[in-house]
C-alpha cells in the first residue's frame, strides 16, 4: 500500500515559504523559481485537502492548519538535516566549519589562538562567515557563531567561553594625579568621561552598583559600537572604558592601557559559543568546541 506521504521538494518549499513568509523570498533561498515554489505548496496543499497560508497585506501567513502541520514536520526535517549533515561529517572527518564571530573577540582573542587549534587538528577547516546582529541558523552556510550576551538565545544552544570580567581602564596620564595611577574609591572615577558600548549601556550603572555606588551620572559619555572602537578612545585619553579583560590583555600588559580601578566585577553578559540543535553533533563543531572549552578562562 502506498504511503500518503509528500515530496521533500513539497515539503521543503512550504517550510521555506513559511519561514520567510513569502513565496518569492522562499524561491531565492532554495535557487528556484517563485512559480516553481507556489505550484510545490499548492500541491501539498491538494494532497492534504486543506489550504496553508493566506495572503494578508501582500504577506504569507500561515492558516491554523498550515501552523500545526509545521509544527509536526519542521522537527523531523531538522532530524532529517542533522542525520545528512553527520554522514557527510563523518565521510569527510572533521571538515569544514562554518563559523560567525564578533569582530573584537575574533581578532582580539581568537585569532591569535588559532594556530594552536590547526597545529592539533590539522583536519579541519574553519570558514568565517559575515558577522551580523542577527544569526540565522536556519540557513545552511552557518554552523556556529560566537555571539556576546547573556547566554540565551532562541533557536540555538550556547556554551560560556570569556568575557565576563570587566575592568575600568583607560590611559596612564588621564590619573597621573593619582597615587600609583589608580584611584582609591570607585566613585572618583566619575570625576572623568565614562566611555560606553552602544549595545551595553547599562554596564557602567550596573558596575557602579554592584560596589555600593548608585549613580545616575553613570549613563552620561560618549557610546561606541564595538569593543574595538572604545579601546582606542581609551588609548586616545579620551575617558575611562569598561570592558572585558579579555580584549585588552595586550594593552594592559605593555602599559598602554591601566586599570583604574582594581576591583574585580563579573558582568552578566560574555562571549558564547552558540550552534543549533541538530547541527551538535557535526564533527567539526565537536572539535572547535571541546578545544574552546579547554582553553577559555570560566572566570574571565
Amino acid at each position: 500500500m502506498r504511503r500518503m506521504m509528500p515530496s521533500m521538494t513539497e515539503l521543503q518549499a512550504f517550510e521555506a515559504s513559511a519561514r520567510h513568509n513569502s513565496f518569492t523570498v522562499a524561491a531565492r533561498d532554495l535557487h528556484v523559481t517563485q512559480g516553481a515554489v507556489s505550484k510545490q505548496v499548492r500541491s501539498l496543499e491538494s494532497l492534504l485537502g486543506v489550504e496553508l497560508f493566506e495572503r494578508v497585506r501582500q504577506r504569507l501567513v500561515l492558516t491554523p492548519a498550515g501552523v500545526r502541520y509545521l509544527e509536526r514536520i519542521r522537527p523531523t526535517l531538522d532530524e532529517i538535516e542533522a542525520a545528512t549533515v553527520e554522514a557527510a561529517g563523518r565521510e569527510q572527518q572533521a571538515g569544514i566549519l562554518h563559523i560567525a564571530s564578533m569582530p573584537t573577540l575574533g581578532a582580539k582573542w581568537l585569532i591569535p589562538r588559532l594556530p594552536q587549534f590547526f597545529a592539533r587538528h590539522p583536519e579541519v577547516k574553519l570558514e568565517f562567515v559575515p558577522h551580523a546582529q542577527g544569526y540565522v541558523f536556519a540557513e545552511p552556510e552557518l554552523d556556529a557563531a560566537i555571539r556576546f550576551g547573556v547566554g540565551v538565545w532562541p533557536g540555538s544552544l550556547a556554551d560560556y567561553m570569556i568575557g565576563r570580567e570587566i575592568v575600568p581602564v583607560c590611559r596612564p596620564a588621564l590619573l597621573a594625579g593619582h597615587a600609583d595611577g589608580v584611584v582609591s574609591t570607585p566613585a572618583e572615577l566619575l570625576q572623568y568621561p565614562l566611555l560606553h558600548h552602544t549595545t551595553v549601556p547599562e554596564a557602567w550603572p550596573d558596575w557602579f552598583a554592584e560596589l555600593g555606588v548608585p549613580t545616575r551620572d553613570a549613563w552620561a559619555g560618549a557610546r561606541f559600537d564595538q569593543f574595538s572602537l572604545l579601546t582606542q578612545a581609551a588609548l586616545s585619553g579620551l575617558g575611562i572604558a569598561l570592558i572585558p579583560r579579555c580584549l585588552i590583555d595586550e594593552e594592559l600588559a605593555t602599559g598602554a592601557l591601566v586599570v583604574a580601578h582594581p576591583a574585580r566585577v563579573l558582568s552578566n553578559k560574555g562571549y558564547y559559543l552558540c550552534y543549533p540543535e541538530h547541527k551538535q553533533h557535526l564533527p567539526a563543531l565537536q572539535t572547535f568546541r571541546a578545544w574552546l572549552m579547554e582553553g577559555a578562562d570560566a572566570r574571565g
